[in-house]
């Protein structure tokens, strides 16, 4: 069960802005980027609504909290057209092939991205596969990792970029995120080789 998106990242959110008073009796914009092409349920979400931890007009306790979504209506086009325009690099798993960002091994990876992080990290993919063995459950409901990895392929650009694959394994700062020659990443659009 995925308990994940909510419980480490929205939950943490609504505690900190419900747990502070500096959050009380007073305006506060919560900005996050889900877009409507992404899934028919995000395609639901307003672009402009009060945030969930909104209670500007309650009895007591008031905090007026708004939550914008400026990107909702674009395209992963128009996404993209914006750190080539300003020459941003792109992150290194999306110049590896990855055509999302999230936990590393998350739950919703498929083949190619398992069999991707067995070669890139191989002893955090054996630690993985080990705890499922202990646990006597999988990460996937129907095969464990070993078989879901045997099942894809490793994302070409990992293995031409070696230097990018360690680079996102270190805790090294990287030292400037502008570059002068801009390429769409391996990841952009899904077709990459990065996972859907």
């Amino acid at each position: 069960m995925r308990w994940c998106s909510a419980s480490l990242k929205v939950d943490v959110a609504d505690r900190a802005l419900r747990g502070q008073d500096r959050f009380l009796n007073r305006r506060t914009l919560v900005v996050t980027g889900e877009r409507a092409e992404e899934s028919p349920a995000r395609a639901r979400y307003a672009a402009f609504e009060p945030h969930r931890t909104d209670t500007r007009n309650g009895p007591r306790r008031r905090r007026h909290v708004d939550h914008f979504r400026p990107v909702h209506a674009w395209s992963e086009a128009e996404v993209w057209a914006i750190p080539k325009r300003w020459h941003v690099m792109p992150a290194f798993p999306y110049q590896l092939g990855f055509s999302r960002l999230s936990c590393a091994f998350c739950i919703f990876g498929n083949a190619d991205q398992f069999a991707t992080l067995k070669w890139m990290d191989a002893n955090r993919f054996a630690r993985l596969v080990k705890y499922e063995k202990d646990c006597g459950c999988t990460i996937k409901r129907d095969r464990g990792l070993e078989q879901l990895a045997s099942e894809g392929r490793i994302y070409q650009a990992v293995r031409w970029r070696p230097d990018l694959a360690a680079a996102c394994l270190s805790a090294q700062s990287i030292p400037s995120v502008l570059i002068e020659d801009w390429t769409l990443p391996a990841g952009a659009y899904g077709t990459g080789e990065g996972p859907l």
